[in-house]
């Protein structure tokens, strides 16, 4: 079936299969980020698969935070092959499945943690190593929600909290990069529902120059992490994390 086939789908239902409405739908088309597609003999756009599966894509990278350049740089790399919308929806639903699958392991995983008296393991050799760098004073102690990101970056980290510190030890290796992080820290302690939208893509930059001025390759998907903290982080810390995720993404 190709693209303009009366059998597609209305802007109306693909807007539904992608998470968006038929107003966002449309504005992608006027600034070109997604070509039209054809109509119907009524006038109607009709969305086949390739166009279910750029939509959708884009919605997702969108959700994550990347800039609407940089989506249209990835969807233009993309075949431009047809393919049936049956066969579109089931290439989809597989991407999906395989993300829950992804998920739901770091979430058994992170349970198991809570369970257990390794939890605080992490938050431990992670404020020991915050200590030891001047970050933290003697008795200073991570946040609720610092703990938490501790746990679940020791879950996620290929090498655990090991790892994760492997890396960070290139920044602690850069006396003006340690001076920073107290001073990021405090600002990040201080995003609230006041604060601005300038402030938080400044400080989200802030970040994201600190964490790649010595090359840390980041093995931790900041996407994945962002998800799973969810219900620790309050709205204006999830927008900062995903502008700093766009930002990590447009340094690589």
């Amino acid at each position: 079936m190709s693209s303009g086939a009366s059998g597609g789908l209305s802007v109306t239902k693909v807007a539904e299969v992608a998470g968006l409405t038929p107003r966002a739908v449309r504005y992608y088309h006027s600034i070109g980020l997604l070509p039209e597609p054809p109509r119907d003999g009524s006038g109607y756009r009709r969305y086949g698969g390739k166009e279910v599966i750029e939509l959708v894509r884009v919605a997702r990278l969108r959700a994550l935070g990347m800039p609407l350049p940089q989506i249209a740089q990835r969807v233009s790399a993309t075949s431009s092959d047809d393919v049936s919308l049956a066969d579109a929806l089931g290439a989809l639903a597989d991407e999906l499945d395989a993300e829950i699958k992804e998920l739901v392991a770091t979430r058994d995983r992170l349970q198991e943690l809570a369970r257990s008296e390794t939890f605080d393991q992490p938050v431990k050799t992670l404020t020991q190593a915050l200590q030891d760098q001047g970050v933290l004073g003697p008795a200073d102690h991570l946040r609720a929600s610092e703990k938490w990101a501790a746990a679940l970056l020791d879950a996620v980290h290929p090498e655990g909290m090991p790892g994760v510190l492997a890396e960070a030890s290139r920044l602690f290796g850069d006396s003006t990069v340690v001076e920073a992080v107290g001073p990021l820290r405090r600002r990040l302690g201080k995003l609230g529902a006041r604060s601005s939208d300038a402030e938080i893509a400044a400080l989200a930059a802030d970040v994201a120059t600190v964490l790649t001025s010595r090359g840390v390759d980041g093995q931790v998907d900041i996407g994945m992490v962002n998800q799973l903290l969810t219900d620790r982080l309050n709205p204006v810390q999830q927008r900062f994390m995903r502008e700093l995720r766009a930002n990590l993404q447009g340094a690589r």
